[in-house]
């Protein structure tokens, strides 16, 4: 019955916050670009409180040590709850989505209005590179989803190489990001996971009811690619990076 009112109680709040956000975007096209963003950012790192998720991270000053320019984030994808937390993180990160999410109400005009790029179902890897390609050379910081598909969260599907082109072509930072979840004992969790089939509602719900949900969110040592570097080592050893930190069973302190 708790678990019932618990999630019941934060549907209604992240309702509340949906309407919020609606208010937003309606003032957002008047706003400077650096003010849309960082308004995104903060509406972003907001849901996560509304939804009882704790955030935890590790290594954020290497966001804010990078050299000026664009950059590439790389993070492992689990669930829709990774946008969230992961735009919530630093001010003008930019993501690479499907065309499908600009249809989104609320969020999908937040995507858009804050410089989401965009690419059209079928075009694959290829138009997300292109994406990548256009945010480095206005020089935003990139995210995207390079196994191309979410997993449960314990391991880490390979990172398609094409998607690194345009940073290791610009010599850009890319810079791996390893996201897990933990139940209110300290263990794993697959709770918030959204893959294979199944419909956005069952994950939204054990988001909601979940007691003690955390997001432990690690960015890890960035890569600077070189003129000797081609696309598919760097992907190679940012793919390491992340799976090594994944497959790290202990809840460690932070820094």
């Amino acid at each position: 019955m708790r678990r019932v009112l618990r999630g019941l109680t934060r549907g209604v709040r992240l309702l509340v916050y949906f309407v919020a956000g609606l208010w937003l975007t309606r003032r957002f096209a008047r706003l400077d670009e650096a003010v849309r963003f960082e308004q995104a950012r903060a509406w972003l790192e907001g849901a996560s409180r509304v939804l009882g998720v704790r955030v935890r991270v590790q290594g954020l000053d290497r966001l804010s040590d990078l050299p000026p320019g664009g950059s590439l984030w790389l993070p492992n994808h689990v669930s829709w709850l990774d946008i969230p937390l992961l735009g919530g993180l630093c001010g003008g990160a930019v993501f690479v989505a499907k065309s499908e999410i600009r249809r989104w109400p609320v969020i999908g005009r937040l995507a858009r209005l804050s410089g989401t790029e965009f690419i059209e179902r079928g075009r694959g890897s290829e138009a997300a590179s292109e994406a990548v390609a256009r945010g480095l050379e206005r020089g935003r910081q990139m995210l995207v989803f390079a196994e191309g598909t979410t997993t449960d969260g314990h391991m880490v599907r390979r990172f398609h190489a094409r998607l690194l082109g345009p940073a290791v072509q610009m010599e850009r930072p890319v810079v791996p990001i390893a996201l897990r979840y933990y139940d209110s004992q300290g263990e794993r969790t697959t709770a918030p996971a959204f893959i294979g089939k199944e419909s956005l509602w069952p994950s939204l719900w054990r988001v909601l009811s979940s007691k003690g949900l955390e997001a432990r969110i690690d960015v890890l040592e960035p890569i600077y690619p070189t003129s000797d570097d081609n696309r598919s080592e760097i992907a190679r050893r940012a793919h390491h990076a992340v799976a090594a930190r994944i497959a790290t069973q202990d809840y460690p302190d932070p820094d």
